[in-house]
């Protein structure tokens, strides 16, 4: 019983000083998490890079839309299709929604819509003479005065889509004092 006892002391002896697959076992250990911290990175960049693109695109469409004296409805239609083109790899379709509007601070200090063009925009459409929402204050604009508004929404869809939410909704709004002249004109 003493041999036995002896001889199973030793085996654990020669098992506990073996060290051979100590670095598979740690690493087996350690790999899954360093795979999920890689893919949400991954997933975190693609989300800022589409959300980056989606704030430069309404900046770049109000911007252009603020240089002109006058917009035809198929100016207004190049600016959208250029905003579009701003925005692959990432998909537009119907994901991607932009409102382009100019408002005039009227004399009760209230931003009165003078006119708006819409690409997929599927919420309520601000109609000329209706008060404008998100509300314009007077610091941002004097009685008189028109300011271009350019809102963009953009509904991103992770190509991942294991750590973020189904679709997370990018709402940006940029404003632009119109550039040549008092205001910016829709023609037809």
């Amino acid at each position: 019983m003493l041999r036995r006892l002896n001889a199973i002391i030793r085996f654990h002896w020669r098992f506990r000083k073996d060290d051979r697959g100590v670095a598979a076992v740690e690493f087996a250990l350690i790999a899954p998490i360093l795979i999920l911290a890689y893919l949400g990175m991954a997933e975190l960049t693609l989300g800022l890079m589409a959300a980056r693109r989606t704030e430069h695109l309404a900046s770049t469409v109000g911007d252009l839309a603020s240089q002109s004296d006058n917009l035809t409805a198929l100016n207004i239609s190049d600016l959208f299709t250029i905003g579009s083109s701003m925005l692959p790899p990432f998909p537009t379709g119907t994901s991607l929604k932009m409102r382009l509007s100019e408002v005039m601070m009227n004399s009760s200090n209230k931003a009165i819509v003078q006119w708006n063009s819409t690409s997929n925009w599927t919420g309520t459409a601000d109609v000329n003479g209706s008060t404008v929402i998100p509300q314009i204050t007077t610091t941002q604009l004097s009685q008189g005065q028109y300011l271009i508004m350019t809102e963009v929404e953009y509904d991103y869809v992770s190509p991942i889509g294991n750590f973020l939410p189904g679709t997370t909704k990018m709402t940006y709004t940029f404003y632009h004092h119109p550039r040549n002249g008092n205001q910016v004109t829709q023609i037809g």
